[in-house]
């Protein structure tokens, strides 16, 4: 990955063939023309453990109506996320036999097992 700055407080990072770009809010100096780098964080936590699910309803013919919402925790003194709660939101008619198998399926999810163990970040300078 190669992250570079792109005007004001845009960055933009080259992930593979893609470019994905943050920005900071108004109200912080940005022009709140993309997410935060936070928002980002929790749009991968979301959209994988939504893989995962998703690949569960159609391995079992499942509708697809089913979605999934964030409620991230903040603790407003030290500015973190305490807790991340997953909610998968389904239909009336959604067979209640899956609904436990549906909950583990996401927790399958490679993000949120990598936020669960504390890894070593290091941050060096090269010229």
């Amino acid at each position: 990955m190669k992250i570079t700055f792109e005007g004001n407080k845009k960055v933009r990072v080259r992930v593979k063939d893609f470019d994905v770009w943050t920005d900071q809010p108004k109200e912080q100096g940005g022009d709140a023309s993309a997410p935060t780098p936070i928002d980002l964080f929790l749009s991968s936590l979301g959209s994988c453990s939504g893989v995962y699910v998703l690949n569960f309803l159609k391995q079992h013919a499942l509708p697809e109506t089913v979605y999934l919402t964030l409620d991230p925790v903040w603790n407003i003194n030290d500015y973190v996320i305490e807790k991340i709660k997953v909610v998968i939101h389904v239909p009336a008619d959604f067979p209640p036999k899956y609904e436990n198998a549906l909950i583990e399926v996401a927790k399958r999810c490679l993000v949120a097992r990598h936020v669960k163990i504390e890894h070593e970040i290091s941050v060096v300078k090269e010229a």
